[in-house]
């Protein structure tokens, strides 16, 4: 499935601003795609965390997993988490433990909003056990950042800036 989805993005390289646009508009058969990719490589985990503009890919995954997920919103020069799911006792169970969760993103460039997540989380003592990011950028400081946390990052494409535009990340195993 991440195959379909590589080859969407393949079709727009070089162009960074084609990449970002085409995240922005992701088609239902492109979301479904990178979603069942998370379904099938994401620890147990009890709710999703969507950044800005990944909400409808949370909302795919979650209703894959049957989890219900939530949103990190800057809101008067300051994150917050927003959704039913928080108001609702019961909504958010642990299977275990504390509550496990995954900051889901379109595009993982310098890291703002999923480490804004990941510690919101935290507050509320709830573990970030890694953020599914549809594209990663292995240029941006985003990757660094959530390494420095302890959060691994999941993506099914990795991109690498280059002097000609974005190519396919080649210089990790994996993502070739």
């Amino acid at each position: 499935m991440p195959d379909q989805f590589r080859t969407a993005i393949a079709d727009i390289l070089p162009s960074a601003e084609a990449v970002h646009e085409r995240l922005a508009v992701l088609s239902n058969r492109d979301r479904l795609n990178v979603a069942e990719f998370f379904s099938g490589v994401l620890p147990d985990v009890d709710v999703l965390i969507s950044t800005p503009g990944a909400e409808a890919l949370s909302h795919d995954l979650g209703a894959l997993r049957g989890i219900p997920s939530v949103k990190a919103t800057p809101l008067a020069g300051h994150w917050t988490l927003v959704g039913s799911a928080l108001h609702h006792a019961g909504d958010i169970r642990a299977a275990r433990g504390p509550v496990r969760a995954a900051v889901i993103s379109l595009e993982l460039l310098a890291g703002q909003a999923e480490v804004a997540a990941t510690v919101l989380a935290t507050r509320r003592n709830w573990e970030v056990v890694a953020v599914a990011a549809a594209v990663e950028r292995t240029d941006a400081a985003g990757h660094v950042l959530l390494s420095l946390l302890g959060v691994p990052v999941l993506t099914p494409v990795m991109l690498a800036g280059t002097p000609r535009g974005l190519v396919f990340e080649r210089r990790i195993p994996h993502s070739a």
